[in-house]
């Protein structure tokens, strides 16, 4: 399959950005937090190795940056 990798790479951001958002809906801060991190590290990952495309990367950081605006308040 052409361009599998990069596939996967976003299906499993899309993954952990939906972890993020049944955390937030159920009110688990703790773990909206831990999930946002987890998000954070793997597209900070997936960048460096450049497993998506520019276009892609561009559309999931303003998604993460978008989380982390609306949990600007929530604290460990």
């Amino acid at each position: 399959m052409f361009n599998s990798k990069g596939k996967a790479a976003k299906k499993e951001i899309e993954e952990l950005f939906n972890e993020i958002q049944i955390n937030l809906e159920n009110n688990y801060k703790d773990l909206a937090i831990g999930a946002r991190k987890k998000a954070e590290e793997k597209l900070r990952t997936l960048e460096n190795t450049n497993e998506l495309k520019e276009k892609d990367y561009k559309k999931l950081k303003a998604k993460l940056d978008d989380y982390t605006k609306r949990m600007e308040g929530y604290h460990h």
